[in-house]
């Protein structure tokens, strides 16, 4: 949340300081609160209600979760409207900042009434980039950490390539560039499978934050596939009619476990597959990054998976190079909580919130 409220909007949540601010602790638990183990009663209540009611219960209702909700994002708007309330006033003085909420202050300040957004739209928007731009991050950090603690061999491996760079580099990792980070191929397949790169490749992989998306048709349409289904009728199938308006769940989760694109170890934590040839792989390329769905793709892709990325590459370069990480009794009851995103939370301490006990210690040099 730190690092979002700096680049974002040049602004000090104190998440790590742990300063009395109200705003982050309504965040803390906020999606396990109001999106996880939803009871079978709301369940129902979604399923057969119409919309618009469903909309005035969210305004209206007493349960604690969505208390908890309404109480959080009124915070979230007196924050919003203090800050666009500051960078108006930089701007006035002619102070040009390049934090996002900054220059979308200074883009919205256009004399086209037409082209301008509310104070609604603007407050909206900064929701989103809250929302987006820190707990899908946070959540994947989570996932890296804990396989960075399963796999101490793999922490070894990492240590030593942040040590290779600083000697090639000159510079001390805390001083890496975005060059440095991207030249570092286990760091990038951690990630993607988890080698710094390598190895937060293989967790992005492995633990989506992000295990589903959401899509609803602008227009009629038509599905390829690249493979052909067989429907209960024995006929094979190359493409599937899409009508307008309707929703389509892509899992991410499957596609990201799918043995046809990635192996028949799909579903082992490996960040050395991210080193086979690329003539070993198979099925279509997609996404962003990496052939992975973790920031979706085409228009609508995350645009800020970039500032991620090296997010947590340098967030996962600070923490190894300081500490060793290891597993601790309590993730016997480890919990993969679905509330929009995957969230790592204990059995029988759901209303906690995110919780991923880890052994730490300091690195002996």
């Amino acid at each position: 949340m730190d690092s979002i409220g700096e680049a974002a909007f040049d602004y000090q949540f104190g998440a790590l300081s742990q300063s009395d601010n109200q705003f982050m602790k309504a965040y803390f638990g906020l999606m396990s609160d109001t999106l996880g183990s939803p009871p079978k009663s709301s369940i129902f209540m979604q399923t057969i209600l119409p919309v618009w009611v469903l909309q005035l219960m969210s305004k209206v209702s007493r349960r604690r979760s969505l208390v908890h909700a309404r109480h959080t994002a009124k915070l979230a708007n007196e924050v919003a409207r203090a800050l666009v309330k500051s960078k108006t006033g930089a701007l006035l003085q002619g102070r040009n900042n390049k934090d996002i909420l900054s220059l979308l202050v200074k883009a919205n300040a256009s004399e086209d009434e037409a082209t301008k957004l509310t104070e609604e739209e603007m407050l909206a928007q900064m929701r989103t980039i809250l929302l987006a731009g820190h707990e899908t991050s946070a959540t994947s950090l989570c996932w890296v950490l804990l396989e960075l603690a399963r796999h101490p061999e793999l922490q070894d491996r990492l240590r030593a390539e942040i040590r290779a760079t600083e000697f090639a580099s000159g510079r001390k990792y805390s001083s890496f560039t975005s060059s440095d980070l991207d030249g570092m191929e286990y760091l990038s397949a951690i990630l993607k499978a988890m080698h710094t790169d390598v190895s937060l490749q293989e967790s992005m992989r492995f633990h989506p934050a992000l295990y589903q998306n959401y899509r609803q048709a602008a227009k009629d349409d038509v599905l390829p596939l690249s493979t052909p289904i067989r429907t209960t009728s024995g006929e094979y199938l190359n493409n599937l009619p899409i009508p307008k308006g309707m929703k389509v769940i892509l899992s991410i989760a499957a596609y990201h476990r799918n043995k046809d694109v990635f192996g028949e170890d799909a579903d082992i934590f490996n960040p050395d597959r991210w080193f086979r040839k690329a003539n070993e792989k198979k099925g279509p390329t997609l996404g962003v990054y990496g052939n992975l769905l973790t920031f979706a793709g085409g228009i609508r892709a995350c645009i800020g998976w970039r500032f991620a990325l090296y997010e947590m590459q340098s967030l996962t370069v600070e923490i190894i190079s300081n500490f060793e990480l290891c597993p601790t009794p309590q993730l016997e009851r480890l919990r993969r909580e679905a509330c929009l995103v995957m969230l790592p939370t204990l059995e029988g301490e759901e209303l906690k919130g995110e919780n991923l006990p880890l052994g730490v210690k300091l690195v002996q040099n």
